[in-house]
């Protein structure tokens, strides 16, 4: 064979295989996204199926969460500088030894024992402060469950909310084993203007 005839035949050969290479690469992309992985492959990459159980899951995390989220949270507004409004109306100024009635009020959330009695609520900041709130609604009905009593120029308003908020600490709570308190009681000045609340046991 000469040497004319065996490039000639080389030359058929790379056509031919240039040939089956188109083929094969136009069902390729009869078959391909245009990254070169099937939709389904790529739908998989992207949002990972999830079992039922894990679905279920999910959804009652998602419908928790909105329930918090709808949930309203107490939040107070400051009406002028150093002056906080409660929703329902209460004013927490500065003043009282720890600089701010608010962090006075907040010293009934733990127990206090070199005091004699030192009323304890059980919860957080924000609940307590709500709770101060809903006595002090249900005070302006009056009725059985509401005593109001003036010291000078302070008011002081007892309120029964009719379950445990927490319970008599200090020093007489711990001989007594310590009561529950079933009683907002809120010392205000101006009306509206809280000096202290905590929790106490009775009228």
């Amino acid at each position: 064979m000469t040497h004319a005839s065996t490039s000639r035949s080389t030359r058929l050969q790379l056509a031919l295989f240039a040939f089956l290479t188109l083929v094969g690469f136009a069902g390729l992309l009869q078959t391909a996204t245009p990254y070169g992985v099937s939709s389904a492959a790529l739908q998989n990459l992207l949002t990972p199926q999830q079992s039922p159980a894990a679905a279920g899951t999910s959804k009652a995390g998602s419908q928790q969460q909105q329930g918090k989220q709808q949930a309203p949270a107490f939040e107070l507004r400051e009406v002028r500088r150093g002056v906080f409004e409660s929703p329902a109306g209460l004013l927490y100024l500065p003043g009282s030894e720890e600089g701010h009635r608010i962090d006075h009020v907040l010293q009934h959330l733990e127990d206090n024992p070199r005091k004699k009695l030192h009323g304890v609520f059980e919860g957080d900041r924000n609940r307590w402060l709500a709770t101060i709130d809903e006595a002090w609604k249900k005070s302006t009905a009056g009725g059985p469950l509401v005593k109001r009593q003036q010291q000078n120029n302070r008011t002081v308003t007892t309120v029964n909310l009719q379950r445990r908020l927490g319970y008599v600490g200090g020093s007489e709570g711990a001989r007594k084993r310590n009561p529950e308190c079933r009683l907002v009681r809120i010392v205000t000045e101006n009306r509206r203007e809280v000096i202290t609340a905590y929790p106490v046991q009775a009228f």
